[in-house]
């Protein structure tokens, strides 16, 4: 098998992240959802949060403890373990805060996740989003970085990473990428709905 170059994101794809901020939600509003309520990608309209509150609740979402106490996703250090024995190169791009780069690294190194280095990706040009002006990879940037396969839950990214250059993606079937009615031909041509880690493999090596 040709060495490849993999993109893959963090968050509902190698951690259990939603089931952890459906907890959160609990815990600082005292209101509960169902996961398959999760419908939209803005966690301001799934979790019905007011702009102040939205800003407040993903700053703790964001807090060292917090990252460090999500769950892999089942199957995933598995995968990028094959992955990397077989010789390819998985880079992590993360839409978190760059501030939050430390605590991601050791939740990586204490489950034992390969990978080759790890990126934050300004996914939706929020000046809040790095106001330290830390390291971050801009989208444009992607395309130098030489991507031939990837690995996402948000749709939107899903769908630049096909249209804007062609790297094919396992999309992890999430609630709030199940709409496709706004997805171009060119992008739902690039996309695999994956259920799990099993069949991103399987994607992967059929593509």
């Amino acid at each position: 098998m040709t060495t490849r170059r993999i993109y893959v994101d963090i968050d509902d794809v190698l951690s259990a992240t939603i089931e952890c901020l459906i907890d959160l939600l609990e815990t600082t509003h005292e209101r509960r959802v169902d996961l398959e309520e999760v419908r939209h990608f803005d966690l301001e309209k799934s979790f019905g949060l007011a702009e102040h509150e939205i800003t407040a609740f993903m700053e703790r979402a964001h807090a060292d403890d917090v990252i460090e106490s999500l769950a892999p996703t089942p199957g995933a250090p598995g995968v990028l373990s094959n992955w990397a024995e077989a010789g390819h190169e998985v880079s992590l791009i993360t839409g978190r805060p760059p501030v939050t780069n430390a605590a991601s690294r050791r939740w990586l190194t204490r489950h034992r996740i390969p990978h080759a280095s790890l990126h934050h990706l300004d996914k939706w040009n929020r000046p809040s989003w790095n106001r330290s002006g830390l390291p971050a990879l801009r989208f444009e940037e992607i395309h130098d970085l030489e991507f031939d396969f990837a690995v996402e839950d948000s749709l939107d990214t899903a769908a630049r990473l096909v249209e804007e250059f062609e790297i094919p993606v396992a999309l992890m079937d999430r609630p709030w990428n199940r709409d496709l009615d706004h997805v171009s031909a060119k992008a739902h041509s690039g996309l695999v709905r994956c259920s799990d880690w099993r069949e991103v493999a399987l994607a992967f090596e059929q593509d």
